[in-house]
């Protein structure tokens, strides 16, 4: 069974419950996939079979369709995620149920399916969420933006299949470095990032440093060899609100970000703070 498929058995069942209507999945070739009570899924070999014997209605299969594509095309096309979460809202207007929407929304949206990490959009709306409870109540949260030292070479020289290995080597270490209440993910290609709720920034230079020895002393095996590889790591945060009280997701990220790339820099492998004095350094001026 592929991913795909794997992932659409997954939701098969909390479907059952937002339509109430008990569903099954059957190879799109069979003979139940030819009758009135099936939908054909845009995912190869698969269709869906209404099993109460009354045909699906058209608003049903639009749903159905729209919701087998998002899984199909994962989180490469965000503007059809946005249009499932917005008929997935409707459908709460309409009193369904809410917590059957959010299970549904969740194995499509949240995680990476390569790492299995938080995917990017899961972790920007995190740290927006933890800046607004910040400024609420004077909580403290830091982020780490973590980059793979060289990776591109890695790719060059062995490949980008040993390169997703190496970014799944990387991710299992950030996912099992982390407490139970930290964020981890993917931020994109090879960075990553991790958000720290209830952390101060007198802690995040011992937590990083944990973290940025994790990853160099966890190798790859692969190919009869052991890979090793090292991050470079960026740490910004806040203790208290900002007199202002204004502070962006997209400013926390850039903080981290020019301290990322202060790393980087000054010999990578390495970890840096946020330093008013970074805004001063061209983000464009080093190869990661």
């Amino acid at each position: 069974m592929s991913i795909v498929e794997y992932a659409a058995a997954r939701i098969l069942s909390p479907l059952s419950a937002l339509l109430q209507k008990p569903l099954s999945l059957v190879d799109s070739q069979s003979p139940e996939a030819r009758s009135a009570f099936s939908v054909r899924s845009p995912i190869p070999r698969l269709a869906i079979v209404s099993n109460d014997g009354k045909p699906f209605t058209d608003d049903q299969r639009q749903l159905l369709h729209e919701i087998f594509e998002v899984i199909r095309a994962a989180e490469e096309n965000d503007a059809r995620f946005r249009e499932l979460e917005s008929r997935m809202m409707s459908l709460q207007r309409e009193n369904l149920d809410l917590v059957v929407r959010n299970r549904v929304l969740s194995e499509v949206t949240t995680r990476d399916s390569l790492t299995g990490l938080y995917n990017r959009w899961y972790v920007l709306e995190k740290i927006e969420s933890e800046i607004n409870r910040s400024l609420r109540h004077g909580s403290p949260v830091s982020l780490l933006m973590i980059d793979i030292d060289h990776f591109k070479w890695v790719n060059d020289k062995y490949g980008h299949s040993v390169g997703d290995q190496v970014l799944q080597t990387v991710g299992r270490t950030l996912k099992e470095s982390c407490r139970v209440y930290d964020v981890p993910g993917r931020y994109g290609g090879e960075e990553f990032c991790i958000v720290l709720p209830e952390t101060r920034l007198s802690a995040t230079p011992i937590i990083a440093e944990r973290i940025r020895a994790r990853v160099a002393d966890t190798g790859t095996p692969t190919n009869g060899i052991h890979l090793a590889v090292t991050a470079s790591i960026g740490a910004a945060g806040i203790d208290s609100p900002p007199e202002d009280g204004i502070l962006s997701p997209s400013a926390l990220i850039d903080r981290a970000d020019r301290a990322l790339y202060t790393a980087k820099s000054r010999g990578r492998n390495r970890v840096e703070m946020w330093d008013s004095q970074l805004l001063e350094i061209p983000l464009d001026t080093v190869n990661h």
